[in-house]
């Protein structure tokens, strides 16, 4: 009996210190529990930290935020489509002109028609982008009617950044041949470097030229203009004489018909006389030629 309460004291003794020894363990293993926890928090916050500056730095760079952006920055292309009747054609095209040019612009292609109906005219106006609607509107007041009114708006802006982002490229490429060019000892390199030259050259005009054609296609708009006045088709009967008029009026044409044949035939007497002396020279010569066969036959019946 006392054997086993000596046992169970040790194993008591023992099991405690085994405990402890577990709770020190844990206890020390919380610190760097926490430890590690913050390094993972300070680093997150570093990175965000990094990811702000960097956007921070490359809103800066670009020099632009959404605030910033207006309607003239952007890469537009606008197009007008207006019909419109007007009601004097000759006075409403001269003061259409004199819009377009107060405002900066000019009348390109013009196409008019006449019609048994109508006369219509079909203008190309170029106008500035900055005076569109203005122009527009003030197109509109000079007609009576709009039958059309259209606008197509299209925005380059995604390829007017691509294509200078590609010129900027090719620039940098060319560049890059040149280099190579006045390094170049053989032949044959020469003429390698010089062709790829040439197509990268070539590029660059496209790009070049496609750029130019945009910056002109976005600070000139163009309205396509058809105006037209509606003539007045009524049919109005011709007037005239009436009936016993134009009977007496008959008469009258008739004798003076008459009159001019006898007069005309006056008038040609030297070609009757002529007439008259070949008809007598016609019946001598016959007369002529008859008389010696009539006298042998009168011969021939006596006998």
């Amino acid at each position: 009996m006392k054997n086993l309460i000596v046992f169970l004291s040790l194993f008591l003794i023992i099991s405690c210190g085994n405990a402890s020894r577990n709770t020190e363990s844990n206890i020390s293993f919380t610190p760097t529990a926490i430890t590690d926890e913050s390094y993972e928090t300070a680093a997150g916050s570093d990175i965000e930290t990094k990811q702000t500056s960097e956007n921070g730095n490359k809103t800066e760079s670009d020099g632009k935020t959404p605030k910033d952006i207006t309607p003239n920055s952007l890469k537009l292309i606008k197009n007008g489509y207006l019909t419109i009747e007007v009601d004097k054609y000759k006075e409403t095209r001269i003061k259409i002109n004199e819009i377009v040019k107060k405002n900066g612009g000019y009348m390109g292609n013009e196409s008019e028609t006449n019609e048994t109906y109508r006369i219509t005219n079909d203008i190309t106006i170029r106008i500035p982008s900055t005076s569109f609607d203005k122009v527009m509107e003030l197109i509109i007041a000079e007609g009576i009617k709009t039958d059309t009114r259209r606008i197509e708006v299209t925005d380059v802006g995604e390829e007017y950044a691509d294509l200078n982002t590609r010129l900027a490229t090719k620039r940098a490429v060319e560049k890059r041949y040149l280099e190579i060019l006045t390094k170049a000892g053989k032949i044959t390199d020469i003429l390698e470097v010089e062709e790829k030259l040439r197509i990268i050259r070539e590029e660059i005009e496209a790009a070049e030229g496609r750029i130019k054609y945009l910056d002109n296609q976005i600070s000139y708009s163009t309205i396509q203009l058809s105006i037209y006045k509606t003539l007045d088709t009524h049919y109005t009967p011709p007037s005239g004489p009436g009936f016993f008029t134009r009977i007496w009026k008959g008469f009258v044409v008739g004798w003076e018909g008459l009159v001019n044949f006898f007069i005309g035939i006056i008038y040609l007497w030297p070609l009757w006389i002529i007439i008259t002396l070949i008809i007598f020279w016609i019946r001598k010569r016959k007369i002529k030629f008859r008389l010696p066969r009539f006298r042998k036959k009168q011969n021939q019946e006596s006998s």
